[in-house]
């Protein structure tokens, strides 16, 4: 029993441990995605700051790099009582270090002026020994060849004058004469310069993307729904990448006969929770709002009415943003006929403002801009009688209202909602902003049925962003519409 109970304890940890590893691998995996789409998103900035460290790199070599030229002359200075010229004690080394410090100094340099008859001397002098002998290699450097020459012949035809007064006995000979310099001594490097300066940008931009990495607080998984906003994923739509630009047809709607099967499907997936919804708790008018502009929940509202048609079910879509409307845009319709803010302000009776879309076997109540009395018109006892005549009459009413965070329009929508979706666009609004926007929402509407995460991006570091694995690539892009014309402040075309 002992022996059982001790393999069970071993395997007990063993699989604790197995589990830790796991958990650390996830984490690890789930940062690291987060960096690598950090990357992608700040590509371009990114990219652009690379290019002006490599480019400020090589400028400054061109406009900094100096042009010299040298003269050298190699001698021995000796004791002319030893008469040793290769001697390496520590006599000698004293003698070394005691002529250089002259020939360099400030009384060599007013002897060279005086010889030169010049205000300062031209060039650079640098005394070196060659290692393990008292011999002594002379280097001149100057930005003229000529001057460089003139320095170094000075200093071998006076040092004398300088050396007499402090070490008599010694003298020096000259092993190698100075020469006048053919070409200077170097050429500028400008690989060598692009290379530092593309190490230098590679760790600024490791550096820039690592700090926004941290401090960016996005929603990029269902776990940052889950974890940090306590809400269900509802259904995620996949990113669908195409043109910047494209035609009014190329709109993302699911009647559209080559839209893909991952899109298609992540919009049934949302269907069924409203049907589930609506068998569990009798709710069958559901907003769908955002918390910023651009974050695709026209598209969204407009998809998840043509999917509940498409099951038969009677269906009506209403554009409640009434200060940037969006739906016409999507269904690709003039908006003839009257629209919600006609019937709000008395001019049209509800069945004036309703269009029936056999095509869509859907029914459509259009908006349009109201002005500065939005909220007026939505707070008042027009507006609760169409809601409660809608609620009547269709089995589903899809309200299409505006963001949560730029005005409080879809909180007094809210008030005669069943329930809510929340889009999500990943990526793009701040967690702050998000949590903000719902924690004022659900004082006025506490049943919000979930989020739908849109656009959402496939990453080999995040299984569960994976919406279904293929479907992406179509030529449906987002362009200057938003996604799928979803909503546009100041984007209008």
């Amino acid at each position: 029993m002992a022996i059982v109970t001790a393999i069970t304890a071993t395997a007990t940890k063993e699989g604790g441990d197995r589990m830790d590893e796991n958990v650390q691998k996830i984490d690890l995996m789930q940062y690291f995605d987060r960096f690598w789409r950090t990357l992608l998103r700040f590509k371009l900035i990114l990219f652009l700051l690379f290019v002006v460290i490599v480019a400020f790199c090589v400028i400054q070599e061109v406009l900094f790099f100096q042009t010299t030229y040298s003269s050298t002359a190699v001698f021995v200075a000796t004791n002319q009582e030893e008469g040793n010229l290769f001697t390496t004690g520590e006599d000698d080394d004293e003698l070394v270090s005691t002529f250089s410090s002259l020939v360099t100094g400030s009384m060599m340099s007013q002897v060279i002026m005086e010889d030169l008859q010049s205000d300062h001397v031209p060039a650079s002098i640098m005394i070196s020994r060659v290692e393990n002998t008292n011999l002594l290699e002379m280097r001149v450097t100057s930005s003229n060849a000529q001057d460089a020459y003139d320095v170094a012949q000075s200093v071998l035809d006076n040092y004398g004058q300088v050396t007499n007064r402090v070490m008599s006995d010694v003298s020096m000979v000259v092993l190698d004469q100075p020469l006048l310099a053919t070409g200077p001594d170097a050429y500028p490097d400008y690989l060598r310069s692009a290379i530092k300066g593309a190490i230098y940008g590679f760790v600024a931009c490791f550096i820039v993307a690592l700090t926004l990495t941290l401090i960016r607080r996005k929603v990029l998984s269902g776990d940052d729904v889950k974890n940090v906003l306590h809400l269900n994923v509802t259904a995620r739509i996949p990113f669908v990448g195409g043109h910047k630009k494209r035609e009014r047809d190329d709109v993302l709607l699911l009647n559209h006969p080559r839209i893909q099967y991952g899109f298609r499907h992540a919009f049934h997936e949302a269907r069924m929770k409203l049907e589930q919804e609506k068998r569990k708790n009798g709710y069958n008018t559901f907003m769908v709002t955002s918390t910023m502009p651009d974050e695709g929940k026209s598209t969204i509202s407009t998809n998840l009415a043509l999917s509940l048609a498409d099951k038969g079910y009677k269906v009506i879509l209403v554009d409640l943003d009434l200060r940037n409307p969006s739906i016409v845009q999507a269904i690709q319709s003039d908006g003839s006929r009257g629209t919600i803010v006609d019937y709000l302000r008395g001019k049209y009776p509800i069945r004036e403002i309703i269009t029936h879309y056999e095509e869509f076997k859907l029914d459509i109540t259009y908006g349009t801009s109201s002005g500065e009395d939005a909220a007026e018109l939505l707070s008042g006892e027009r507006f609760r009688k169409l809601i409660a005549t809608l609620k009547e009459d269709y089995d589903y009413v899809i309200l299409d209202a505006p963001p949560l965070y730029m005005m409080g329009d879809a909180l007094l929508i809210g008030q005669v909602s069943d329930s809510a979706l929340v889009v999500i666009r990943q990526d793009y609004a701040n967690i702050y902003d998000i949590q903000d926007s719902l924690e004022e929402f659900n004082d006025y509407i506490p049943n919000i049925t979930g989020v739908i995460l849109n656009q959402v991006k496939p990453s080999l570091f995040s299984p569960d962003d994976h919406p279904y694995g293929y479907g992406y690539g179509y030529g449906y892009g987002y362009g200057d519409y938003g996604y799928g014309y979803g909503y546009g402040y100041g984007k209008k075309k």
